[in-house]
This record gives C-alpha cells, sequence and structure tokens, in this order.
C-alpha cells in the first residue's frame, strides 16, 4: 500500500502513519501479503503432450442397483483434455473382470497410456520411488493386461 501513495500523495511521517492505520484494520491484517503462508517449495509441472496418455481413475460406490446388478461406476479421466469414461461396474468385480472392461472400453478406443493415478488402490506399497510416486505390489492377474504390472519378485 505505501509503495502507491508517494505517486500521489506525500507528507512528513507518511509511512509511520500508514503502517499504524494498517497495523489497526481488521482488514488489511486479514488480506496482507505479510500475513499469507508461504506456498512451499513448487514442483516442476509435468507438461502433458497427448490425450488417453496419463489418466486419473476412481470409483463412485454405494448407488442403487441397476437392472444388471450394477452398483457402482468406475471413472477414468485424460489428465490433458479431462474427457472421462463412465463404467457401470458391481463391488464383486474381481481384477480380471476390471482388466476386460479397461482392454474393451479404454486400451480399444486410445490405446495403453503412459501413467496412470488410481485414488483407491487396496494394493501394497513396496516402496517410494520420488516425491509423489510409489512401486506397487499389484497382482500377477496383471503382468498378461501389460508388463508394467509384473509383480517384482
Amino acid at each position: 500500500m505505501y509503495s502507491d501513495l508517494p505517486l500521489v500523495y506525500w507528507w512528513n511521517g507518511m509511512k509511520k502513519d500508514i503502517a499504524k492505520f494498517v497495523a489497526k484494520c481488521p482488514i488489511c491484517q486479514q488480506v496482507g501479503i505479510d500475513h499469507q503462508k508461504s506456498g512451499g517449495l513448487s514442483r516442476d509441472i509435468m507438461i502433458l503432450t497427448w490425450k488417453w496418455e496419463d489418466l486419473n481413475m476412481n470409483f463412485i460406490l454405494g448407488l442403487p442397483c441397476t437392472n444388471r446388478q450394477h452398483d457402482s461406476i468406475w471413472v477414468i479421466v485424460d489428465r490433458m483434455k479431462k474427457l472421462a469414461h463412465f463404467i457401470r461396474v458391481k463391488v464383486s468385480y474381481f481384477v480380471k473382470d476390471y482388466a476386460k472392461l479397461y482392454l474393451r472400453d479404454i486400451v480399444r478406443l486410445h490405446g495403453v497410456p503412459l501413467s496412470i493415478i488410481i485414488d483407491r488402490c487396496p494394493y501394497q506399497i513396496l516402496r517410494g520411488i520420488g516425491m509423489v510416486a510409489y512401486e506397487l505390489d499389484f497382482p500377477n492377474d496383471l503382468a498378461s493386461v501389460h508388463p508394467f504390472f509384473t509383480s517384482p519378485s
């Protein structure tokens, strides 16, 4: 605030008067830059290059059953274009069932992605690879889908 005023106004002791005013003003205290927490260290943001190469996956659970007994929705979102597939599923599905659906509805249309982020992952975390990357223990059933899913020995 002080840096803007001397362009238009000036008086003796102006900086001290402005500091007193700002210290007493409740609105100035709430929105002042000096009182905001730092955002922390910045991270490099990966620039996405092509659609359907980087995906997010999640589930919507607890829905009423349809005629075919589907009670959940598997949401698969392209991180670049924010386009999504909503696939009807059952809570009782096994990994093999999800793999078949994935091949039929995603890989057939868009190819194999470079990365997949899954919010709710019931698999074991083996080790951290970086600040936000982990090696997961996938079931050996998924090895037939993609070599990425092979479990380490």
